[in-house]
């Protein structure tokens, strides 16, 4: 019999990130991944996670590239 009284699913541990744009502290979930996209509740700036290193998130504007129309 497996005991799971000490594990719970939705205890999910947040780590602390600041926006590069208005400063805002944003909360990232522990689990979060390089690529994943974030909004910051702030300003609502899309923000790319460049790194997890440890508790810390690296955060980075998202840039998106417009179309070459040739010009």
């Amino acid at each position: 019999m497996v005991d799971s009284t000490n594990s719970n699913p939705q205890e999910t541990s947040i780590c602390k990130a600041n926006c590069p744009d208005c400063d805002a502290e944003i909360d990232v979930p522990s689990d979060t991944e390089i690529g994943e996209i974030i909004s910051c509740s702030g300003c609502g700036l899309e923000l790319e996670v460049k790194a997890v290193k440890g508790g810390c998130v690296e955060l980075q504007e998202l840039a998106i590239e417009g179309e070459d129309w040739g010009e």
